[in-house]
């Protein structure tokens, strides 16, 4: 035998060995600890429509870093440790970037022609390389002009009317993302298109839990007749489908039509069809649903955090004189902050990251799957299983001392990473005896592969309402509904995506130079830019 042949056979044989070794290690290996279950649902009755991070970490408590479920013999794993997470989702990134199987929110809704919801593939890269390519240094000097100019016009809405705060947040969030995306100038949250992209996130935050929906667990049952107990999904999924195909239409017809009539300024949408100017049906759809995830997950990651930001101000005066003090020094008067700032403001940047990691919008990550077999610390992940990392945000919540004896593993809440992990400290992620807090904001847009492609944008956007506001307004008194006064946070909604429940606080000009420069900057906006 050739020496070429002999060495052949030889690495064949050895990959052959090794490949039987690891098929044999893995069919040892058994699942990760888990709840008792019942025959044929598992624990289909165990797990919450609502706050299901919650019950996640008294099982991480229990169970450890990684835990399994079984609902009607689907397995889902929960990630609760940083270790788990950056092991599977980023070193083994490719394994863990396809998206579950979900027949109601992705099928019947159509959700999963969304890059978010999208099957890992060429057209989920593509899509994500559309957006990102959007956001480029090249891009950076047009956003960052009109995140000033929104920011400016914020100001002024917030002066004259402070008690409606939230409005204001949604329409700075709404105005920026629609004119980069559409060149639409938003006047006011009423507007259509915006009710059509906060319909969306409603949608998505309802039907995206695991385990809400029967038929995500049964298939089969979308086939049924309608009429049939039990099918009242099917006109739910009816209704959100209209509203979703409203929203990838109406906003790409609008900048089409302006296209056709030469009246159209710079967006995305505007870009893609100059670019393409007889797209077939497929390439059409791409850009409609590719840009409205572009808005409609801007919306979503931006104004939860922002209502967050003002809570802890209302709650942390001290904080917040911390970082005005801060501002007044690095900006002095007579202009309102700029991003070329940021690098000077340590302490901003401190408070933003508790802000991330007080609340992330995404309590559990949008859940993963895993495309083959894997093993990790001696577990066996099955291919196809659901894998979901529990980052969690405040227990902010009245009841929640009834996980006070259960040893805390959420990531975002984990003392040993985060001492006090309940308080709002800023000087963790300081120069500090002890060393550092990691940086919460690598788990506050997702993870590997299916991290965020509009993360800058969010963080760029929540940088410059949060710089403006601290330098020129006081926030204080935060009262709930009740009108009594909030000592310690407000309740969250318990959906995929959390947002803080309603609170009122005092909102005023920290002087009257403030009032001015407001007045100034608002009036010398380019409403066109």
């Amino acid at each position: 035998m050739s020496l070429p042949w002999a060495y052949c056979t030889a690495v064949c044989i050895l990959i052959c060995a090794a490949g039987y070794t690891f098929a044999k290690q893995r069919a040892k290996a058994p699942l990760p600890p888990g709840p008792a279950r019942l025959p044929i649902l598992g624990n289909a009755l165990n797990v919450p429509f609502e706050f299901q991070w919650l019950k996640f970490t008294e099982w991480a408590g229990i169970y450890g870093e990684i835990f399994s479920l079984s609902v009607l013999g689907h397995s889902i794993l929960v990630l609760n440790s940083v270790n788990a997470i950056e092991e599977l989702f980023e070193k083994r990134s490719a394994l863990y970037a396809d998206r579950p199987h979900i027949p109601l929110a992705g099928e019947m809704v159509g959700f999963s022609s969304i890059p978010v919801l999208e099957r890992y593939g060429r057209r989920h890269r593509e899509g994500r390389k559309l957006i990102l390519n959007s956001l480029d240094h090249h891009n950076q000097t047009d956003i960052h002009r009109i995140q000033r100019n929104k920011a400016a016009l914020m100001l002024s809405k917030l002066v004259s009317n402070p008690k409606d705060r939230r409005s204001h947040s949604r329409w700075f969030i709404a105005a920026v993302v629609f004119q980069l995306t559409h060149g639409q100038q938003i006047e006011h949250v009423d507007h259509i298109f915006v009710k059509l992209a906060e319909r969306f996130n409603k949608d998505f935050s309802h039907m995206v839990r695991p385990g809400r929906f029967l038929v995500d667990n049964i298939p089969i049952l979308q086939y049924l007749p309608s009429w049939l107990p039990g099918m009242g999904f099917k006109s739910l999924a009816k209704e959100c489908r209209e509203q979703f195909l409203r929203l990838c239409n109406e906003p790409y017809a609008y900048v089409k039509d302006q296209v056709a009539n030469g009246t159209a300024l710079p967006s995305l949408a505007a870009r893609l069809i100059e670019e393409n100017t007889n797209p077939t049906p497929e390439e059409e759809w791409f850009y409609k649903t590719t840009v409205m995830q572009f808005y409609a997950g801007t919306l979503i990651s931006t104004v939860s955090s922002i209502e967050s930001f003002v809570l802890i101000m209302s709650l942390y005066p001290e904080i917040q004189q911390k970082a005005q003090a801060e501002l007044d020094c690095v900006v002095g008067p007579g202009r309102l902050p700029d991003f070329s700032d940021g690098a000077y403001l340590p302490y901003l940047d401190a408070v933003l990251k508790e802000v991330y990691r007080w609340n992330p919008v995404l309590p559990i990550s949008v859940p993963h799957r895993v495309m083959q077999d894997d093993v990790y610390n001696g577990f066996h992940i099955p291919i196809g299983a659901t894998v979901i990392a529990n980052s969690w945000h405040v227990a902010c919540f009245p009841n929640v001392g009834t996980l006070a004896d259960v040893e805390l593993r959420a990531v975002l809440h984990d003392p040993l990473l985060y001492p006090d992990p309940f308080q709002v400290i800023p000087e963790r992620y300081l120069n500090q005896e002890g060393g550092l807090n990691p940086d919460p904001q690598k788990f506050a847009f997702g993870y590997g592969r299916r991290v965020c492609p509009g993360r800058v944008l969010a963080e760029d956007s929540i940088f410059i309402f949060v710089a403006c506001v601290l330098a020129t307004l006081d926030i204080s008194k935060a009262v709930g509904p009740d009108g009594l006064p909030i000592e310690s946070g407000v309740q969250y909604t318990g959906g995929t995506v959390s947002h803080p429940g309603p609170f009122q606080c005092t909102i005023k000009p920290r002087s009257a130079e403030s009032v001015c420069l407001i007045q100034s900057a608002a009036m010398h906006v380019d409403y066109m830019n």
